[in-house]
């Protein structure tokens, strides 16, 4: 259920930055598609026997892109509550990635 996921309380999100490989590494908020993946990848193992990770996100690639306006204007619109919510958890966050050396 991924309005209950975009819904989670702060210390929730604030819990799971010690559960990563990385130990204090924040999380980024998903976008619309990563939201999208994330609820449509269970359909996809349930019609495969043994997908891999590869063809899970070729599926749901293929799969957001043969979506309706309303579908995929629905998950950006759950993004930005992401957002909104990693934000509120994670004040002055702020992307850096890692710079290749």
């Amino acid at each position: 259920d991924i309005e209950a996921w975009i819904h989670r309380p702060i210390e929730v999100r604030r819990a799971e930055i010690g559960t990563e490989k990385q130990q204090g590494k924040i999380k980024r908020p998903l976008n619309g598609f990563m939201l999208y993946r994330k609820a449509y990848q269970n359909r996809v193992k349930a019609l495969w026997k043994h997908p891999s990770q590869p063809i899970i996100s070729q599926v749901c690639g293929k799969s957001w892109n043969l979506e309706p306006e309303l579908i995929r204007g629905r998950f950006n619109a759950w993004a930005k509550i992401e957002r909104d919510n990693h934000e509120k958890a994670h004040p002055g966050y702020k992307f850096t990635p890692a710079k290749p050396k």
